[in-house]
């Protein structure tokens, strides 16, 4: 493992990728290019009702507790050796 760190490096803020570009990127690439590259993207029933079905994802004050385990949403998240920042939708 001291391989992988030795070629670690920090990447500037400029230099991040978005999370939610990832996760368009692994879903769909032309959805990906569409909304990323294009900068081209219409709202339709599905990403309506997709929006409402999300919602609670969204809201950082909501938070649950089962046994043992603490589930926040809407965590923002960053990191300059990986080069991503982002919010996760439930963590």
């Amino acid at each position: 493992m001291d391989w992988l760190y030795k070629n670690m490096r920090d990447y500037k803020e400029e230099e991040y990728l978005m999370l939610s570009g990832i996760q368009h990127f692994a879903f769909c690439k032309r959805q990906w290019a569409l909304i990323h590259i294009e900068q081209e993207w219409e709202e339709n029933v599905l990403t309506v009702e997709g929006n409402y079905l999300h919602e609670k994802a969204d809201n950082p004050s909501i938070r649950e507790k089962r046994g043992d385990t603490i589930f926040v949403r809407a965590l923002p998240v960053h990191s300059s050796t990986l080069g991503i920042n982002g919010v996760c939708d439930m963590v």
